[in-house]
């Protein structure tokens, strides 16, 4: 039984493997290698750190009565020799660094995991977090088979850890582990014994069955995608600001969802313009980040050869607390004597502004003819390729299918048709719908989903998909946030709300610069910003996709000049219930999964618990699933009669027989066989198995529908649990006062 318990351990601790890369993490100063030893254990793997962070649990879980003190200690060390090699054992004067050191770590580590899905890469606080973990789970895991007896409640909890693990990494690589682990529960339960000495009981066995059943299952039920996501942002969200943050990791989503009525800034121009925020560079399949400074070059922003339209705006902070400066595109000076530029034309501060505050900004408006447009080639700089043409490696293969789908229907000679051919056929001919509503809880399956069934979304959705199909074009494309005009409450002034929080897409032309396309349906640019190169007017009803892929274009609705937030709406609406109706009901997620589904898990946890209590097949075991039965088939307001713990076993056993309507005389005698359990030297539950099983006999009489509802019942789990509670308070307030009283009687008394 031993050699399959270990083996089920040592698979559980391996499988942690799967949320790791094969890339080593390079801290910045001392190196993750310097005094390190995982990088010599594992090369270039994570999988023998964690085997052998297993395989400590286990020897932890196996050292008797020892085995709880020696979890933490040994846990800590083993953790620190893995991470970080020798501590400075000898040299206390670095034993606060090295502990700063360690809490660094962490810290970023667990930015790293809050923001990002698995795998990670092999950094030291991920490790630090995870080696722990997994030694505490083998000792436990270890200890419930080989000193509680509840070798099925091993295989629960190892087998549920390798689903979650699973379900975390969208079941990367853990195909093998499951296979193996399940080879060594198999193994486990049918060496372990239960009731009589015969081998395992078959409730033991059916229990085991259904544990293994559920850690199969866990990754492909139909409530992960609601209740586990990978990353805690993703990229229906830019970042993790609320209705009062504005800057490089604002938002969007949250502005349009819940801070649609906060009033942000108010601008003074003479244009209407969209105010430009600051721009995101880099997508690593869940979110983007921007990684622009001030020294940085990110191509020509503005070639001198392109006319351009001077605007001057005045800015006041309302409810916002940002320390970025919005206004339109290109700003060229500002008069806050502290605002730096960076590298993509905009302008941040050291501190944010506070509510009331004002500056002003000047803009050069951009003003290219669509004959430069046209020309500009694709001579893009080494920096601009390098930069603006990344694609993570995780970029779903539905961004090329509909690249080249765009380009096969569409036809497009140069850059600048390829990206009014993306921007059309995201805004009319692909079928989208702008929805706010919508929600992709997948982070790495978003793409995948929104340019395929779902094409629900708003902004960030959009303009993500554009700036990626431009990218795998070999487009260069970078993705701004900032604000639509907003409300204009008198001549030239306007108030921007949460409601107007928007993203869309700048793209990169040769002797031109960053030019603005705005892909979101109901959308467009404001025309100050493309006086010369209009968005083309769509040919109603032609579609080069077709009937079926150009159904927005169909439906005739001609596409506003900067729609108010309600228009919006109610357009989102109308499609919303248009494609509903046109949606067969086979192609929807059908809702009683989630009703169905969580109900019926918590019963089967309920069943499974009382099995595995019962299974044991201790006297007390036996005694308990007697009484628990019993409890169960009462009325709440019944039951709770029989918790007093001035009752013996016998009158507690009376008791509930007789309010249960059960034969009390097989019941007595079982009662009377567990009192002589109880107070005489010997006995064991063989003796108590006939008279158990003849009291389970006069439980059966009752009548089938009591006894189907008492076995879903959770009353008796809950009172167990209550009874454990209550007593270990007691111990433990017994121990507190003996240790007190022995303190005080070794305090020397004074004389008189």
């Amino acid at each position: 039984m031993r050699y399959w318990l270990y083996a089920a351990v040592l698979v559980a601790g391996a499988a942690f493997s799967i949320l790791f890369t094969g890339e080593l993490h390079i801290e910045p100063e001392t190196g993750f290698g310097d005094l390190s030893i995982v990088s010599i254990i594992a090369g270039e793997r994570a999988f023998l750190p964690l085997l052998l962070a297993a395989a400590v649990g286990a020897l932890v879980g196996s050292a008797g009565r020892w085995r709880f003190v020696l979890i933490v200690p040994v846990g800590a060390l083993y953790t620190i020799l893995a991470v970080y090699g020798m501590p400075p054992v000898f040299s206390p004067g670095e034993w606060r660094e090295f502990g700063y050191r360690i809490g660094d770590n962490v810290i970023d580590s667990a930015l790293i995991m809050y923001a990002q899905p698995a795998p990670y890469d092999l950094a030291p606080g991920v490790f630090v977090m995870v080696l722990p973990m997994i030694v505490v789970l083998a000792a436990f895991a270890t200890s419930a088979t080989l000193y509680e007896g509840s070798p099925v409640l091993s295989v629960a909890v190892l087998g549920l850890t390798i689903g979650v693990l699973s379900t975390v990494a969208f079941e990367d690589g853990a195909g093998p582990f499951f296979a193996i682990f399940l080879a060594c529960a198999v193994g486990l339960l049918l060496s372990a014994g239960s009731v009589g000495k015969e081998g395992p009981g078959r409730a033991a066995i059916l229990a085991g069955t259904a544990v293994v059943a559920l850690a199969l299952l866990v990754p492909r039920m139909p409530l992960n995608d609601a209740t586990i996501s990978p990353g805690a942002i993703d990229w229906t969200r830019i970042g993790t600001g609320g209705t009062s943050r504005l800057d490089v990791q604002a938002d969007v989503g949250d502005y349009l969802e819940a801070g649609r009525d906060a009033e942000l800034f108010r601008v003074e121009s003479e244009e209407p313009l969209l105010w430009r925020g600051g721009t995101l560079d880099s997508f690593d399949g869940v979110r983007w980040s921007d990684t622009t400074e001030p020294a940085e070059d990110d191509g020509v922003e503005l070639a001198p050869e392109v006319p351009t339209r001077r605007v001057v705006q005045d800015v006041e902070v309302l409810n916002a607390r940002t320390d970025v400066l919005f206004g339109g595109y290109k700003i060229i000076s500002t008069n806050l004597l502290g605002a730096d530029p960076n590298s993509d034309a905009s302008y941040s501060l050291d501190e944010p502004f506070d509510e009331g505050d004002t500056y002003q900004v000047t803009s050069l408006i951009p003003q290219p003819t669509e004959g430069q447009l046209q020309a500009a080639g694709t001579a893009y700089p080494e920096t601009v390729r390098r930069k603006f043409l990344q694609l993570p490696s995780s970029t779903p293969g539905v961004v090329a299918e509909t690249a080249r789908r765009i380009e096969g229907n569409y036809d497009p000679t140069t850059p600048y048709d390829a990206a009014r051919a993306v921007e059309r056929y995201l805004i009319y001919d692909g079928g989208f719908i702008y929805n706010l509503d919508v929600s992709y809880r997948r982070a790495d399956k978003a793409v995948e989903e929104f340019l395929g069934d779902s094409k629900e979304g708003f902004c960030t959705q959009f303009s993500t998909s554009m700036a990626l199909i431009l990218r795998d074009m070999d487009i260069p494309s970078r993705v701004v946030y900032g604000a639509t005009t907003g409300d204009e409450v008198n001549d030239g002034e306007y108030v921007v709300t949460g409601s107007n929080m928007h993203t869309w897409v700048e793209v990169y032309f040769p002797g031109v610069g960053w030019y603005p396309f705005n892909p979101t349906p109901g959308f467009s640019m404001p025309s100050a910003m493309e006086a010369n190169a209009q968005r083309p007017a769509l040919p109603y009803p032609t579609s080069p996709l077709g009937p079926d892929e150009g159904r927005i274009a169909q439906r005739g609705s001609p596409v506003e000049e900067n729609p108010t937030p309600e228009q919006r709406q109610q357009e989102a609406a109308r499609q919303a219930a248009e494609d509903a109706a046109s949606t067969p009901d086979g192609e929807r997620l059908p809702a009683w999964p989630v009703f169905v589904g969580v109900p019926a898990l918590l019963l089967a946890l309920v069943l499974l618990s009382k099995r595995v209590l019962a299974s044991r097949g201790r006297p007390e075991d036996l005694y308990g699933d007697l009484t628990g039965r019993l409890r169960d088939v009462l009325r709440p307001n019944t039951a709770p009669v029989a918790d007093s713990p001035a009752l013996t076993p016998t009158e507690r056993l009376l008791l509930l027989a007789g309010a249960a309507g059960v034969d009390e005389e097989p019941v007595r005698r079982f009662a009377r066989a567990y009192s002589d359990h109880l107070y005489s030297a010997g006995g064991d539950a063989e003796d108590l198995t006939p008279s158990y099983r003849r009291a389970l006999g006069a439980y059966g009489k009752l009548p089938l529908w009591k006894r189907v509802l008492a076995v879903f019942n959770p009353g008796s789990l809950l009172a167990r649990i209550g009874r454990g509670v209550a007593s270990r308070r007691a111990r433990v307030g017994k121990a507190l006062r003996g240790r007190v009283r022995a303190l005080l009687r070794r305090v020397p008394r004074r004389g008189r």
